[in-house]
């Protein structure tokens, strides 16, 4: 079995990932149209890209370095001082500068193996705007013009020879743009080969914004010249790649470049990044087979289809046909927790795995935007109004697409009749959304698991008063402000029903209209109507009249309505009214008769 590296390690080293022979999903195929050439332009040894100007978003932790690093492997190779370059290994490519190599094990097995070396040799110029993610555009300039001298220093120790007139523009004057358009140049003409440019998270400095007060404006400002020199220009770079967490900024940014073609949503690149199920059933049997050795109580379960639950289901595009895929950073985070500790083991056996998301989110801006809108949780139609325009308000983006571009929610569903929806990709996400927003609002930093043990068992035994005890004790927990009006309670409502039971729905839709909560647990399916400083009787004849959970009447469960008025008036405590009965009973069969 190959070495498995802890996700708990820089695992973004494609070079490194091939030298130590570690786990490694080729995604060399998708290469092939990604870097599709013009066979009809260009030089025999240098064709030309049909597209030089790329960018791909994706939510964090989906390998977007781990690709910037393979992309600069593919044009360049390893480069003199590198760790695993070694000159009696220089590999099949003829044309290398001398001092770079390109071994065969770095290719070696992979799709692109065949074809490695069509675009030629071209050095590499990658840059990482995390380095830049800060505020204040004053201290961004500083950084990104130290980083590029750190960069030109890292060429000059290559063996890149600066001219006299270079020389005298590299002084502490010079800002990032000339820089960058210094370093583009010089590497033209030592070289003779037009730079590739990788950018990586393009859009660090700006995310660091949202949720903020702060004005995005003089940020944004800065990048564009930064950016502008990257701008179609044929004869001065090979091509740009650019990744991003968010497309909020693709417009202001990306104004002088006329020609850039997003492929963020293109169904044909959906597969990039992440695992589909194909690979993870080829890649990751071994790793199955190892958890069943561990784990006595799952050698008779199908582990990946547990795992496509918990960790599956991202779709980046709104077309049925793309393929949903895992985020790796949660899979892998999974495999080493499993395959090393025993706590885990233990939770593995009762069919509870990892739940490592938060580590790649940022639920407390999040959970702020959803203080503002109410907690916008997807329901219904609601959810395929998605905004589509230019976001103007960087620091305050619609909160659907904010969530969309943050991994939150991913496309669902869509046909030639019904639109695609939005909804959470999958348990871990849906846990983890409502554990984090739950905790940013309530007293407690994390939810108390034995409480919400302890209503499970309550709705799981038919005792709707005990639920409502408990739900009261912990609505007592959040502040005064954040459980004041009617929209606020049903979301925690929402957010709780979501922890409560894999089968939880929100604004669940039927003919008669839209009931605020189904939940179901065990054999019984609960209907919620919430009301707040509003009576329970109210609740009631709305759940009634309008026939919330009738779908659910000739099935094989009892349905139970749920009226509950949250009270908050000056005259008294708060407290939980309610009124529950039972809508629906199993249809009797002959047997039993």
């Amino acid at each position: 079995m190959p070495s498995l590296p802890s996700p708990h390690r820089s695992n973004a080293d494609f070079p490194g990932i091939r030298k130590r022979r570690g786990l490694y999903v080729d995604k060399t195929p998708l290469f092939r149209q990604l870097l599709e050439v013009d066979e009809d332009t260009g030089r025999e040894d240098e064709p030309e890209l049909v597209s030089t100007h790329l960018f791909l978003a994706r939510p964090r932790r989906f390998g977007k370095s781990l690709l910037i690093s393979t992309l600069a492997t593919w044009f360049q190779g390893l480069p003199p001082g590198h760790y695993a370059n070694r000159a009696a290994d220089p590999g099949s490519w003829s044309d290398l500068p001398p001092g770079w190599t390109s071994p065969d094990w770095l290719w070696g097995d992979l799709d692109g193996a065949s074809w490695h070396g069509t675009h030629g040799w071209h050095p590499v110029i990658v840059l990482d705007m995390s380095r830049g993610a800060t505020q204040n555009p004053k201290f961004l300039r500083e950084e990104l013009r130290q980083y590029l001298m750190e960069l030109i220093a890292l060429w000059r120790q290559r063996g890149v020879q600066w001219g006299e007139t270079i020389r005298e523009q590299l002084n502490t004057t010079s800002s990032p743009p000339t820089l960058l358009s210094i370093l583009i140049d010089a590497l033209q003409k030592f070289y003779g080969q037009r730079p590739v440019v990788l950018v990586d998270e393009y859009d660090a400095p700006i995310t660091k914004h949202i949720g903020t007060k702060m004005d995005p404006a003089p940020v944004l400002s800065e990048l564009q010249e930064f950016y502008r020199v990257l701008k179609d220009d044929p004869q001065r770079l090979y091509c740009v790649i650019m990744t991003g967490i968010t497309r909020f900024a693709r417009d202001s940014l990306f104004s002088a470049l006329n020609n850039m073609d997003d492929l963020s949503d293109q169904t044909e690149f959906a597969a990039l990044y992440g695992f589909t199920e194909e690979e993870v059933a080829l890649h990751f049997t071994p790793y199955m087979d190892r958890i069943r050795e561990l784990v006595p109580a799952a050698r008779e379960r199908d582990i990946q289809r547990e795992w496509r639950d918990f960790y599956n289901g991202y779709r980046f595009s709104s077309d049925p046909s793309a393929p949903r895929v895992y985020n790796p950073f949660t899979l892998l985070d999974c495999i080493h927790k499993v395959t090393r500790f025993s706590a885990h083991q233990r939770e593995a056996a009762a069919g509870r795995w990892p739940i490592g998301w938060s580590g790649t989110g940022s639920p407390a801006f999040l959970a702020r935007l959803a203080q503002d809108e109410g907690f916008p949780l997807p329901r219904g139609e609601q959810r395929r109004l998605l905004y589509a325009g230019p976001v103007l308000d960087v620091g305050k983006p619609p909160y659907a697409n904010l969530m969309l571009e943050t991994g939150y929610y991913t496309w669902r569903g869509g046909s030639d009749s019904e639109p695609a929806w939005l909804d959470f990709p999958n348990r871990e996400v849906t846990v983890t959304y409502a554990r984090d927003v739950l905790a940013v609002w309530h007293s407690q930093p994390t939810l108390n698991q034995e409480r919400l043990s302890r209503m499970q068992e309550a709705l799981v035994a038919g005792s709707v008063p005990r639920f409502v005890e408990i739900l009261t004790d912990f609505c007592f927990g959040f502040a005064y402000e954040n459980l004041g009006h009617e929209a606020s309670c049903r979301a925690v409502m929402q957010l709780l029903c979501l922890l409560l039971s894999d089968q939880s729905h929100a604004e669940k839709h039927n003919w008669g209209g839209r009931a605020d909560h189904v939940i179901q647990m065990d054999q019984t399916v609960y209907v919620l109507e919430v009301k707040f400083n509003r009576s329970a009787a109210e609740a009631w004849r709305q759940l009634v009249s309008r026939g919330y959970g009738r779908e659910y009447g000739d099935g094989p469960a009892v349905v139970v309505g749920i009226a509950l008025a949250f009270r908050r008036d000056q005259d008294g405590p708060p407290q939980i009214e309610y009124l529950t009965e039972t809508l629906y009973e199993p249809p009797v069969t002959a047997n039993e008769e």
